[in-house]
């Protein structure tokens, strides 16, 4: 359900995925004049503020290409309240990578989009050699404080391949060219080696009950994606999904709350509770970017599916 009719076929600008020329607009803009970094906080919570939203014709794509030159903003971003949210965000990273110890219980992990690197440092606590990029350099410092390895920058930048595990949480929706940042993952990945991707899901129940005003659309994303166009971008990079689920994430409650109150005035509650919310706006899909001769996880999408007893990782579903 969007909540705007209107219908405008671009030809000038090409789709971020597949190339094609023709989109429809579905969702209007309303970009502030001035741009600064604070508008690409982690936190941000402007929800339904976003730049003009398009949908290629050719394969239903969705992309912001009236503002595709975000990096300085990222560059430029600092977020305390990021930092102060640190204990829960710790926990659903935590969870993240647990789920993947069935594919490598120990290596080498590189997270991209790593912020202050709360996904790295509780990688190593885990046992994993861990290490993380972001372009922030207020996020990168506050990672450098805590003893934390991660760069400053986008990759390939200082980063030093193979990882048995490379993951991009709810980073591909803010990059102009998701199909090379994939790329770029795949090219990281040791034979054998695992990804994770998470993205919010534009066709997800909540998105399509929102509609405009979905938490979702804010300035600091510029292309969304579905199952299909996020496996359609998988298979551009070379990439086989492995099994696709549906995270969740933990908030403190006034966290929450305060994140409610965009939509309706919370009702004043206890601090310090803890609350999950079931991430139901968003997807993931674990993938693997080597052929069948150095990998365990199965052919790439250039290949048909073929099935080998105990050849998989895949985790059954839950």
């Amino acid at each position: 359900m969007e909540s705007s009719t209107e219908v405008e076929v671009m030809t000038m600008a090409r789709c971020w995925l597949c190339g094609g020329q023709e989109h429809d607009l579905v969702k209007a803009g309303s970009v502030p004049n001035a741009l600064d970094g604070a508008a690409f906080r982690i936190t941000d919570s402007s929800y339904g503020i976003s730049a003009p939203v398009y949908r290629c014709r050719s394969c239903g794509f969705r992309q912001c290409h009236d503002l595709r030159s975000v990096l300085p903003y990222y560059a430029a971003m600092e977020d305390p309240a990021y930092e102060t949210s640190r204990a829960p965000r710790a926990l659903q990273a935590r969870k993240l990578v647990e789920q993947l110890r069935p594919f490598h219980a120990s290596g080498r992990l590189l997270d991209i989009g790593a912020g202050s690197g709360i996904l790295v440092e509780e990688a190593a606590r885990l046992g994993y050699a861990a290490e993380g990029i972001d372009p922030s350099v207020w996020l990168a410092a506050r990672a450098a404080e805590r003893g934390l390895k991660v760069y400053c920058g986008v990759l390939p930048g200082e980063v030093a391949g193979p990882f048995d595990l490379v993951t991009l949480v709810d980073v591909i929706e803010h990059v102009s060219d998701p199909v090379e940042l994939l790329r770029q993952a795949r090219a990281m990945l040791a034979p054998g080696g695992i990804g994770l991707v998470i993205t919010p899901d534009v066709a997800s129940l909540a998105a399509r009950m929102m509609g405009a005003r979905w938490w979702h659309y804010r300035i600091a994303h510029i292309c969304y994606f579905d199952r299909r166009t996020l496996c359609d971008a998988l298979k551009r990079a070379d990439l086989a999904p492995v099994r696709i689920f549906r995270p969740s994430w933990f908030f403190s409650l006034d966290y929450l709350l305060d994140r409610l109150a965009v939509y309706a005035p919370p009702a004043r509650m206890a601090k310090g509770a803890w609350a999950t919310l079931d991430h139901g706006a968003a997807q993931s899909l674990r993938f693997s970017g080597r052929d069948l001769q150095e990998g365990l996880i199965g052919p790439t999408p250039l290949l048909p599916p073929r099935r080998e007893p105990d050849r998989t990782a895949a985790l059954p579903p839950r």
